[in-house]
């Protein structure tokens, strides 16, 4: 696959399950816009995440030149804000959001949306792991919520 932008969460809940490195088996190029990295550092000096960010070398952070305007945010969280706004802004870019406002908000500037469900998905379809149901436990462990009929619907795509 080609480039994605990340928010914050698919990124601590991947890292709390030891599952970051799905991200460049599947991506040719992992993007991390500065207020996500803000919002990682930020985070408990215990946290999977903030001990990975710095020592990742395939995560890219990058500034919004120009940068996103306060009133943006407003509806989203800045991390989503400026992972939305670099994927609309760039083309041909994944961006990976969770949360269900951010996802809104990107699939109605037309961008391509993952979720991490997606991303464990895809790694399944390619082998990388080992089993989609394992793998979910262990990101359900790690915090990720996900309905059931989301499950079944993802399941189920990955029998077709």
């Amino acid at each position: 696959m080609s480039e994605v932008v990340t928010n914050t969460s698919p990124l601590i809940v991947l890292a709390k399950a030891g599952l970051l490195e799905l991200l460049p088996k599947l991506f040719s190029e992992i993007v991390v816009p500065t207020a996500v990295r803000d919002e990682i550092m930020a985070g408990s000096d215990g946290d999977a995440m903030k001990k990975a960010l710095p020592i990742q070398r395939w995560l890219r952070v990058v500034e919004l030149t120009p940068p996103l305007s306060p009133l943006a945010a407003m509806q989203l969280g800045r991390g989503e804000a400026e992972a939305v706004e670099y994927a609309r802004r760039h083309g041909d870019c994944t961006v990976l959001l969770d949360d269900r406002a951010g996802r809104r908000a990107a699939h109605a500037f037309g961008l391509r949306v993952f979720g991490t469900l997606s991303v464990v998905a895809a790694a399944s379809k390619q082998g990388h792991v080992r089993s989609f149901d394992e793998t979910l436990d262990r990101l359900r462990g790690a915090g990720l919520y996900v309905s059931d009929s989301v499950v079944e619907a993802v399941r189920r795509g990955l029998k077709v």
